[in-house]
């Protein structure tokens, strides 16, 4: 199974904004160029973090992006889900297969049973946890901007 860009940017830009641990705004541009990812794309997954309630955005001239809430409040899972949405990880094509129905296939069934097991190994790592790790932007990056 493989995330899509959408939840590895939207991880790094949370955790990149709790690496700071400021009330201040940061524009979408510091934090693209901070993640080494295109802002055009990023500006998507911001909003999808906003609409989760993971992220605060003002506009204007003091304006950006800083967390809603605490980085210990805020788990992987939080952040998939918003990026990825609540589809599951695989649909059968019953009828093109010849499956009874996803209650009964076993495929179904076990795909969701890996999915629900990968959501709550998510639930258990914090945006903290990760700040915990040590990473850190590094003062090229601080330097640029307002960062």
């Amino acid at each position: 199974m493989k995330l899509t860009m959408s939840s590895e940017m939207g991880i790094h830009s949370v955790w990149f904004l709790a690496t700071l641990d400021s009330e201040n705004p940061v524009l979408s541009s510091d934090i693209a160029r901070s993640i080494r990812v295109s802002e055009t794309y990023l500006i998507k997954v911001l909003k999808k973090l906003v609409s989760a309630r993971l992220l605060v955005s003002r506009k204007g001239k003091n304006g950006g992006y800083r967390l809603r809430k605490k980085s210990a409040d805020i788990t992987l899972s939080d952040v998939v889900r918003a990026c990825e949405g609540d589809d599951d990880i695989y649909t059968c094509l019953d009828e093109e297969r010849g499956c009874l129905n996803d209650k009964a296939c076993p495929v179904c069934l076990t795909l969701r049973r890996a999915e629900t097991a990968m959501f709550k190994e998510l639930s258990n790592t914090s945006i903290a946890d990760l700040v915990r790790f040590g990473w850190k932007p590094s003062a090229i990056e601080l330097s640029r901007g307002r960062v």
